[in-house]
């Protein structure tokens, strides 16, 4: 298993974060030229209840994860492409900062399994194909994109 995890403090409530990352519909308003494109159910308006087929665009890829949780400390979902070779668990934390007073420490991940998820390491082959890099610049621009929204 390969392990990607950027994480940010953002000056809201984890409530109130977590309330505007769950408002799919202004993705393109706060994230306009990110990794994520689309964010959201198959079918629009559709409870976000595990075992939901969610619709995700990342940077010219289009994904139908399956919704795996969605409590108030997290978001997550379990994708898979290339024939099951290479799957992913994205997540997203919302937790009360330890260090910003009434803040949100946003964590942000992605566990890689399967057998090309050697692709995602940070081994010589992984840094010459720059995935991993990409996929956490990625992240990280997200993070800040939503902290900006946020606060």
């Amino acid at each position: 298993m390969y392990h990607i995890s950027t994480s940010i403090e953002i000056s809201a409530s984890p409530e109130a974060v977590r309330e505007k990352f769950l408002d799919f519909s202004q993705l393109p308003n706060y994230h306009p030229n990110g990794l994520f494109k689309v964010l959201g159910p198959l079918v629009p308006g559709e409870p976000l209840n595990p075992g939901l087929k969610m619709h995700n665009e990342l940077d010219g890829m289009t994904f139908e994860p399956t919704l795996l949780e969605n409590s108030p400390a997290c978001f997550r979902w379990q994708g898979s492409g290339l024939m099951g070779t290479f799957k992913g668990q994205h997540i997203f934390r919302f937790e009360s900062s330890k260090t910003t007073p009434g803040g949100t420490t946003f964590t942000h991940e992605e566990k890689f399994t399967g057998l090309l998820s050697f692709i995602m390491s940070e081994g010589s082959v992984a840094r010459s194909i720059g995935l991993r890099e990409k996929t956490q610049n990625g992240f990280i621009q997200y993070n800040n994109d939503l902290k900006k929204w946020c606060e």
